[in-house]
C-alpha cells in the first residue's frame, strides 16, 4: 500500500513535458515568407516596371551605325529636386551629368534640360521607352560622346549584373532549386516533435502570406488582381503545411523531406513568378 501511495506522490511530482513552441521544422512556413520578402525587396532596386517614377531610367548614347550605348538606372547616381531629375555616372573616366525635367501635368511630358560630359555641353533629348519590361523616361545623347570600342566596353562591364532583367530571370530556377532543398534538409533532419502553440503559426502563417501578397504590389508594381490565385490556392496550401508541420512528424524523414521540397517549391515559384510579372521582369 505504502509502495503505491509513493508512486503516486512521485507521478504527481514530476511536471508533465511540454512540447516546444517552436522547432526548426515548424518554422519553415514563417522563414520562407521572410525569405520571399527580402527577395521582392531586392526585385524591386531594379524593377523595369517601376522605371516612370519620376526619376531617369536610363541614358542612351548614339555611337553611330545605330549603335547606342545603354547605362541603366543601376549605375546611376541620381537625385531629385522638385520636378527636375540629375543624375551622373563616370564614363570612360569622364564625369557625364544629365537633367530631366518631369510636367506635373497629366501628360507626364518629359524634357531633357541639360547634359555635359567632361564639363562639356552635348545634345540631350527625352523619351519615353516602352519594352516588354516596363516603361521609363530615358535621356537620348543622339550626338554621341566619339566614345572609342574600348571605352564602349567599359561601359558595358561597369553595369551591374542585375540591371539587365534577363540576368534576373535567369537566376531565379536556381534559387527556387536553393530553398526547397534547405527547406528538405530541416523537414527531413529536424525534430519531429510537436509544438504547443500551432494555433498562433497557423494565423501568423496565413496572415504572413497576405502581407507578402499586398506588400509586392506596392515594391514592385503590377495589377492587385494577379494576386488572387495566391490567396486563394497558395495561401491555404501553405496554411495547411503550417498545421502538418505543427503535429508530430509521424512519417519518414525522406517523406518530410520530399513533402518540404514540393511545397516550398510550388509556393516559391509561384510568388516569384508573381513577383517578376508585376515588376515586367516577364510578361
Amino acid at each position: 500500500m505504502s509502495s503505491k501511495v509513493s508512486q503516486r506522490s512521485l507521478m504527481s511530482a514530476i511536471a508533465p513535458v511540454r512540447p516546444p513552441r517552436l522547432t526548426a521544422r515548424a518554422a519553415l512556413p514563417g522563414a520562407l515568407l521572410l525569405v520571399l520578402f527580402g527577395l521582392a525587396v531586392l526585385l524591386s532596386l531594379a524593377a523595369p516596371g517601376r522605371g516612370d517614377d519620376g526619376q531617369i531610367y536610363a541614358v542612351s548614347i548614339n555611337n553611330g551605325q545605330d549603335d547606342w550605348v545603354y547605362i541603366p538606372r543601376a549605375s546611376l547616381e541620381c537625385a531629385r529636386d522638385g520636378q527636375v531629375s540629375t543624375c551622373s555616372v563616370e564614363v570612360a573616366n569622364r564625369r557625364l551629368e544629365v537633367s530631366m525635367h518631369y510636367s506635373a501635368s497629366e501628360s507626364r511630358g518629359i524634357s531633357c534640360r541639360s547634359a555635359t560630359y567632361d564639363g562639356k555641353s552635348v545634345r540631350c533629348s527625352a523619351t519615353y521607352a516602352y519594352t516588354a519590361t516596363g516603361v521609363g523616361a530615358v535621356a537620348l545623347l543622339t550626338e554621341g560622346l566619339d566614345l572609342t570600342a574600348a571605352e564602349r566596353d567599359l561601359v558595358a562591364e561597369g553595369r551591374p549584373w542585375w540591371s539587365q532583367p534577363d540576368n534576373v530571370v535567369a537566376v531565379i530556377p536556381y534559387v527556387i532549386l536553393a530553398l526547397a532543398l534547405a527547406a528538405a534538409a530541416v523537414a527531413g533532419f529536424g525534430s519531429r516533435a510537436p509544438v504547443d502553440n500551432a494555433r498562433v503559426l497557423l494565423i501568423g502563417t496565413g496572415v504572413g502570406w497576405l502581407v507578402l501578397l499586398v506588400a509586392s504590389p506596392l515594391l514592385l508594381g503590377g495589377d492587385i488582381l494577379m494576386l488572387l490565385p495566391g490567396v486563394f490556392v497558395i495561401g491555404p496550401l501553405l496554411v495547411l503545411w503550417q498545421h502538418r508541420l505543427a503535429a508530430p512528424g509521424r512519417a519518414r524523414a525522406i517523406w518530410r523531406a520530399a513533402e518540404a521540397l514540393v511545397v516550398t517549391g510550388f509556393v516559391s515559384a509561384a510568388a516569384l513568378w508573381l513577383f517578376q510579372l508585376g515588376a515586367a521582369y516577364i510578361d
